[in-house]
């Protein structure tokens, strides 16, 4: 007998917001023991829920891009939900694409936030909190507990697949990496140059951790971060191994679980990291970790905000002063304390 679907869910397309709301879906997946959970996002973030036992994801669009593709993925989302007969569907996002396929599906009891475009559209309508004072996390949540399930942790957490590691070790091995333990750094952020730490600190960090620890140094990263890995690889006096742009999301995640921890902007290498339970040191300059921290029992955010801190812009019109608040010394210290390194 096919399992029964009751929920569906429309989770965020980028990275990083599809990691940090793995507590609601999974905590739906729990309450639906009987069934599955179908989970409506793009092809990245499927590729990371495909990972949680219970779901069935479909990735039905690319994050970013404009109305064209906003009105595919409106039309490939309600056939899915069509097909399947969802009760519920719960979305977690606010844009209109997602009110408009969850309503075009057919699905009985649509739930979404008030401040949505498109929010006429659900059924139920739920306040969102301030970003400001509530992690993105608590505000996912939110969704799935005004309907009656319960958030049994707050934790992001996923497994690796075997061949995720394997696919890891071979990309790492390919790359020159050897069998030496390493240390991967995020020098990116495909949000903008805002959230950035300068390339010439990465690479006194990265020289710096190779010298004291001994341990090997990876550039990681999309493919639009290639220009801030190469920046470091140049400006790094040691050995270093750049496979940014070159790893897929199963490589990545290999990678992340064969490293001795990471450093990384506030992005969504920062949350997977921390999601596979690695030491994170996360460095927070435009945003404010208060809002989308890292949230694990082994990571750690830095941020020592400017007066205009945080603005959450992408450019900053001032020189990106934040971006100099921390230095390299505070963030060894912070790496050693939560990957417990020893000299």
């Amino acid at each position: 007998m096919a399992r029964e679907i009751t929920f569906a869910i429309k989770a965020p397309n980028w990275l990083g917001d599809a990691v940090m709301a793995l507590p609601a879906v999974s905590s739906t997946v729990e309450c639906s023991r009987r069934g599955r959970v179908v989970v409506l996002c793009s092809e990245v973030a499927a590729a990371v829920y495909s990972r949680l036992e219970g779901t069935l994801p479909y990735g039905i669009t690319r994050p970013g891009g404009g109305p064209l593709r906003s009105i595919g993925a409106i039309y490939r989302g309600s056939a899915v939900l069509r097909s399947l007969r969802p009760v519920i569907a719960l979305s977690l996002t606010r844009s209109f694409t997602s009110a408009a396929m969850c309503y075009l599906g057919k699905v009985p009891r649509r739930v979404g936030f008030e401040d949505s475009t498109g929010s006429s559209l659900y059924t139920d309508r739920v306040r969102r909190p301030s970003r400001r004072c509530t992690h993105l996390i608590d505000i996912y949540n939110e969704i799935v507990q005004s309907v009656g399930i319960p958030v049994s942790s707050r934790e992001p957490r996923i497994n690796p697949l075997d061949e995720d590691i394997a696919r890891g070790r071979q990309v790492l091995e390919e790359a020159g990496c050897g069998e030496r333990p390493f240390v991967l750094m995020f020098p990116g952020a495909r949000y903008g140059p805002a959230k950035m730490w300068p390339p010439g600190r990465f690479a006194l960090l990265g020289d710096r951790i190779a010298d004291r620890f001994n341990l090997e140094i990876v550039l990681a990263g999309g493919r639009q971060e290639r220009s801030a890995c190469h920046a470091v690889e140049s400006a790094m006096r040691g050995r270093v191994v750049n496979v940014c742009g070159g790893t897929d999301l199963p490589a990545l995640i290999g990678m992340l679980w064969l490293s001795s921890g990471v450093v990384s902007n506030d992005s969504g290498g920062m949350h997977l990291s921390a999601a596979l339970g690695k030491p994170v040191v996360g460095l927070f300059f435009s945003t404010d970790p208060a809002w989308t921290g890292p949230v694990s029992e082994t990571s750690v955010a830095l941020y020592r905000p400017a007066d205009c801190s945080p603005c959450f812009e992408r450019d900053c019109r001032k020189g990106n002063i934040c971006t100099e608040t921390i230095g390299e010394e505070e963030v060894l210290q912070a790496l050693a304390r939560v990957a417990r390194l020893k000299t």
